[in-house]
């Protein structure tokens, strides 16, 4: 567990319920997408993180983090139709990793502060739910 994986609210440790993407960690890079839960608070989180240690001072940030939240009934939905058998796998190229991958990236997320009393709060965060596709988990932005 990394520490942006921690609660939007609580700030404690969340389960890792699906990897969709990972690429890292490297000496100077990491990124990831995953779909994480909390269940003290009983809230789920679709995460996109990003680290870049080769940005220029001022260019952009090094660490960045999108995050939408997940009803805990939708990420009930993805631990039973998520239909690869190793959804910790973010290095997996099924159809299912790779249809999530790719409809999280169209789902609109917040930009969360690195540092602050808002990094842990769900107040004005996006919310995303999930669809079941032709048989594969899709992610989708609520309206």
């Amino acid at each position: 567990m990394r520490w942006s994986d921690l609660c939007l609210i609580c700030a404690g440790q969340q389960e890792l319920v699906a990897n969709i993407r990972e690429r890292g960690p490297f000496d100077r890079s990491h990124d990831y997408t995953r779909v994480l839960f909390c269940s003290a608070c009983s809230i789920g989180e679709l995460r996109s993180f990003s680290y870049d240690g080769f940005v220029v001072f001022g260019e952009e940030d090094e660490v960045m983090v999108w995050s939408s939240v997940l009803s805990a009934p939708d990420v009930d939905r993805l631990r039973t139709a998520f239909t690869c058998p190793t959804p910790l796998a973010g290095i997996c190229e099924c159809p299912q990793h790779v249809r999530a991958y790719d409809t999280s990236l169209r789902v609109n997320k917040t930009r969360l502060p690195e540092y602050g009393p808002d990094r842990h709060s769900p107040a004005g965060r996006t919310t995303a739910t999930l669809e079941l596709v032709d048989g594969l988990v899709e992610f989708r932005s609520v309206s």
